[in-house]
């Protein structure tokens, strides 16, 4: 039986802080299939800068209506419930979701995380691991730097690292090459 089963989280931000997310693109994958997507703007109360705006075109008008994270928290909370979370460079979107959270004083939730972005670096042998390259290898197009479809691209990318190494769980997979789960209020996906 198919056992992979996670959340798989992308973040958009408005500058170079941790705390300015301005989008959030979130699939949910049940036994190695899509089952539900969660995405929202983000209203970051922070300036954007032209660079971020140049790579994901986000707007401050587009997000002036849009909910703060603050107010997203409990959607996002519940939707990944106790899930493991993923994310394609989990380093840069753990610390995002983090930072944000502590800014607005909310718990971060202790649910097991690991990043994709390394799982390929350990299987896939490509000069770059970046979500484009790593799609274009499988094939898989996608509209980059919109937080849901780089999630959605990136949920796929772990199917099929899933399916090179023949394994049937998110923990199997991680432990295949030698990697533990990280948690997301603080311990670091890292080398077993």
């Amino acid at each position: 039986m198919n056992n992979l089963n996670f959340c798989m989280i992308d973040f958009e931000t408005a500058n170079g802080n941790r705390t300015s997310p301005c989008s959030i693109g979130i699939v949910k994958v049940e036994n190695g299939e899509f089952r539900d997507t969660f995405y929202s703007l983000i209203n970051p109360e922070e300036p954007f800068y032209n660079r971020n705006v140049e790579i994901h075109g986000i707007y401050p008008d587009d997000v002036a209506s849009a909910p703060t994270f603050q107010e997203l928290y409990p959607y996002i909370c519940d939707f990944i419930g106790t899930m493991p979370v993923t994310a394609h460079f989990a380093s840069f979107d753990m610390s995002v979701f983090r930072k944000t959270a502590e800014k607005y004083h909310l718990a971060v939730p202790t649910n097991p995380y690991f990043c994709s972005c390394i799982l390929s670096k350990q299987i896939l042998p490509l000069k770059s691991h970046r979500l484009n390259q790593v799609a274009d290898y499988f094939n898989i197009y996608f509209n980059h730097h919109n937080a849901l479809d780089d999630s959605k691209a990136a949920a796929m990318i772990v199917l099929k690292l899933a399916e090179l190494t023949k394994t049937t769980s998110v923990e199997t997979l991680i432990h295949s090459v030698g990697y533990r789960f990280g948690q997301m209020n603080g311990t670091s996906f890292s080398k077993a």
